[in-house]
């Protein structure tokens, strides 16, 4: 019953490694734990058969370990208002971003997809001297106004647990906000020492 147990898990979690990358700490502690009772029971008392999903589910998770911490290590560091600052101003311009998605990544960083015309383009960046949620609120605030109902909403889906991306539109008259489902670790990013956000 254990070997049927650790196999599933071990497809199960292979799967979603290949399938839905990113590394939350709870995904590597349950892949590292599960792969290492693969490894145990393949190599000893059950049945050889679970070592090789085992070390491919290893192997799929420390590969995507080594990738998130080499992207966040090269990941431009700027001023929390800066960003705010050149996302306004880019988005107020004539020429500017005609829709604009924001959203907090667990680690803290902030994507930003920006579709000008025909051209897309995605940013992220990690902000320092601010909190990234309190950005994403100001921004939002600033062009859907301070009560879109996507900001509550936002702000009410983060208190309960779920992270969600803010779509902002350019309208004739106005811009306009909406919420839409984040596709990987839905948790939301706590930031530390922010007293709204903490």
């Amino acid at each position: 019953m254990v070997d049927i147990a650790v196999a599933v898990g071990l497809v199960a979690l292979v799967l979603r490694a290949v399938v839905r990358r990113g590394l939350t700490p709870g995904s590597l502690l349950l892949a590292l734990v599960v792969g290492g009772l693969g490894l145990w029971r393949g190599l000893g008392p059950g049945p050889g058969w679970l070592l090789w999903p085992a070390v491919a589910l290893l192997v799929v998770t420390a590969a995507d370990f080594f990738l998130s911490a080499r992207s966040y290590a090269r990941m431009p560091r700027t001023d929390a208002a800066e960003v705010k600052a050149q996302l306004l101003a880019d988005c107020r311009s004539g020429d500017g971003r005609q829709q604009l998605t924001l959203a907090v990544a667990p680690g803290g960083a902030v994507l930003m997809d920006g579709i000008w015309g025909d051209t897309v383009r995605r940013d992220v960046v990690m902000p320092v001297g601010g909190c990234p949620v309190c950005l994403v609120e100001e921004v939002t605030a600033e062009l859907a106004g301070p009560d879109a109902n996507a900001l509550a909403s936002y702000r009410r889906d983060r208190a309960a647990g779920t992270n969600r991306l803010v779509v902002l539109s350019r309208g004739e008259d106005a811009w306009t906000a909406a919420l839409e489902p984040v596709r990987a670790s839905q948790r939301p990013f706590r930031p530390v020492g922010c007293p709204v956000h903490s």
